[in-house]
């Protein structure tokens, strides 16, 4: 056993020297800056950059940059290779530089460097290329040792261009147990050393302390002059709900190097309601520094080809195709958003690729934007979509924005969730009754679809009443007088889509009111409150309820409507007016700092017309948008937003 150690050990220190040869590390002293670092180290400020963009902020004083040593010609295996020899290569139909070079064992750049053409022209059909065949000198990667040895507590060392997913693909994990066995680190950087699971040694230590994932927690060690302050901005979470599940604190205070738990965001939720998110608007049209082009692309499941049979019925196909309507309505938005923004003298390149509600069509696009660069990426539409093309993209960290979905999405750190997730509106309306709960008798009523909601329900409210149904089939209206309050106000909250159980409840409640102080909330306005429960009702209840738009203003005057109404000659709908505000929104980003990620440091909430946005970091898979209103019917039928 001990030669076996003492090999490896050997194994790992000469794998380490080859590494060494690529890449080493300086923590950044008073006085120094990137220029003079660079020219300590003879090499480029951009390089430096490359592998360090965090230094572009501005103070980087104790921060340790990784400096590029020598050049890395291949950052697949860090292995130096050179040119052996050529082949030429006849060029077949439908074929690709992305799939010619992946025949190869090549990069798309490979190609290009030795047909310089390329980089100027399209490839086609009957085009006589070279491939270059590669020699490669045999050295030592120290991953793949790592992931072939049996030891229990293994190493990894982070590659250029290596991402979080495929690093714990690597070792079998998933990327939740690589973010909790490295809570320190945010955004990779080549040469940090992460921990993983040994794939052969699955009741490891490292992989049991994954596993309390589960639990609901997470475990991190406080760094020096770490605060109270930095720790509940992180995780989004209070200091508070520190101390109350570490005990510790409260009796010695934070001390760097301690290990204390955090709650993950699904745990923490109920101890977040007071943490608060900046409420300052921000006016990005006063902020705008940066008149450079814009260019972004726009991916949409239009199917336009079904349009090119001329025996189609094209109004028949418009009327049955709801993904296509859909799609027509939000790009009309994106377009009134690319000429508001036009006229504001930001120039904008847009280009439109239908995906055609299909994955090997978007594989196909993708394929053809190996070499291309854009400022974001909107769409496509689909969850699945969306998170491959956040995945392609992630190498570039170019943004990809998620127009419509509001389900929770396993992306790339570029992903950005725009829509607010049903999480979101359930956390706005709670934090609302929470802060508002003194005197008032609150009771919740669920249906079985959403028993996860009824639970949240009662730990955030202790004292909170569940309403039981004595009969399965149906709700009676003594279900509900048994258990409201006539000294309190009853604060009933209702989650469900079931047309009969929202209409048995709305209208029981309504009749009581006459006896009974009564406000109904919920966090999802289901197709049952928009079609079948009188507007009469809901507001004698004064129905509050969370919404991701303002759906209570007469927008007629706004300029955005009047240019629409103008262009089209109907008013927008929401999908229309979602994809102006989001567009107009991410344009005006971009045209406040230099990239998108540099604008998210202005904290705040943008508004435009009928949607709101405020980008956060998830710990793991990109941003989430938690802008939501909140809602109210008045006793006039008027909504107010009360948030």
């Amino acid at each position: 056993m001990k030669k076996n150690c003492l090999f490896f050990l050997l194994l790992v220190l000469a794998s380490l020297q080859s590494f060494a040869q690529n890449f080493d590390t300086h923590k950044v002293e008073q006085g120094e800056t990137v220029s003079s670092i660079a020219k300590k180290f003879n090499v480029s400020i951009q390089k430096i950059y490359k592998y360090n963009p965090d230094a572009k902020k501005g103070n980087i004083i104790g921060t340790v940059l990784v400096i590029p040593v020598v050049e890395a010609s291949d950052s697949r295996n860090l292995e130096k290779a050179s040119v052996l020899n050529f082949k030429e290569y006849k060029v077949k139909r439908r074929e690709t530089l992305y799939s010619i070079a992946k025949e190869n064992g090549i990069s798309v750049g490979d190609l290009k460097k030795y047909n310089a053409y390329l980089y100027e022209e399209e490839l086609g059909k009957g085009d006589v290329i070279k491939i270059p065949i590669f020699t490669k000198n045999d050295t030592i990667n120290i991953n793949n040792s790592v992931q072939n040895s049996s030891f229990e507590h293994l190493k990894h060392i982070v590659l250029p261009k290596e991402g979080k997913m495929a690093i714990a693909r690597k070792y079998g994990m998933t990327m939740k147990q690589l973010e909790v066995l490295n809570p320190e680190v945010t955004d990779l950087q080549p040469g940090q050393v992460l921990r993983v699971i040994n794939p052969k040694n699955k009741d490891s230590k490292a992989a049991q302390e994954a596993s309390n994932l589960d639990s609901g927690f997470i475990s991190y060690k406080v760094k020096p002059k770490e605060n109270y302050f930095r720790l509940t901005q992180r995780f989004n979470t209070t200091k508070d709900s520190l101390v109350k599940y570490n005990p510790i604190l409260a009796e010695g205070g934070l001390k760097a190097g301690m290990t204390i738990k955090i709650p993950q965001p699904q745990a923490m939720f109920s101890d977040t309601l007071s943490s608060g998110r900046s409420s300052k608007r921000l006016k990005l049209e006063s902020l705008i520094t940066n008149k450079r082009r814009k260019n972004i692309a726009v991916m949409l499941p239009f199917s336009l080809e079904q349009f090119k049979n001329d025996s189609a019925d094209k109004e028949e196909l418009m009327k049955n195709d709801k993904i296509l309507r859909l799609s027509l309505d939000f790009y009309s938005g994106v377009v009134s958003a690319i000429d508001s923004v036009e006229k504001m003298g930001i120039p904008v390149s847009a280009k439109v690729f239908d995906t055609e509600k299909s994955n090997s069509k978007l594989d196909e696009i993708l394929r053809g934007l190996e070499s291309s660069k854009f400022d974001a990426v909107i769409g496509p539409v689909l969850s699945k979509n969306v998170e491959r093309t956040s995945r392609f993209f992630s190498k570039n960290e170019t943004p990809v924005f998620s127009p419509l979905i509001d389900a929770e999405l396993k992306g790339e750190d570029n992903l950005f969730q725009s829509r607010p997730s049903k999480l979101m509106l359930e956390k706005a309306l709670i934090t609302y009754i929470d802060s508002l709960k003194e005197a008032k008798k609150i009771l919740v009523l669920t249906d079985n679809k959403h028993e996860y909601l009824k639970n949240k329900l009662a730990y955030t409210f202790p004292n909170a009443t569940i309403i039981h149904q004595a009969k399965k089939e149906y709700m009676q209206s003594s279900d509900l007088r048994r258990v409201l309050s006539k000294e309190k106000e009853n604060w009933v909250i209702l989650e469900s889509d079931e047309l009969e159980l929202v209409s048995n409840a709305t209208s029981y409640l309504y009749a009581m009111a006459a006896n009974y102080k009564i406000r109904l909330f919920t966090s999802d306005k289901s197709s049952p409150y928009e079609n079948e429960i009188s507007n009469d009702y809901l507001s004698k209840l004064n129905f509050t309820y969370a919404s991701i738009a303002k759906e209570c203003e007469d927008f007629e005057g706004n300029s955005f409507v009047k240019s629409y109404v103008k262009d089209y000659g109907v008013l927008p709908n929401k999908f229309a007016t979602r994809g102006f505000d989001l567009t107009y929104d991410l344009l005006l980003r971009l045209s406040v700092a230099d990239n998108l990620y540099e604008s998210l440091e202005l904290e705040g909430v943008t508004e435009h017309v009928e949607n709101k946005f405020n980008y956060h970091n998830k710990m793991i898979g990109g941003y989430y948008n938690d802008a939501v209103y909140l809602i109210e019917y008045l006793e006039d039928l008027k909504l107010k937003v009360i948030n």
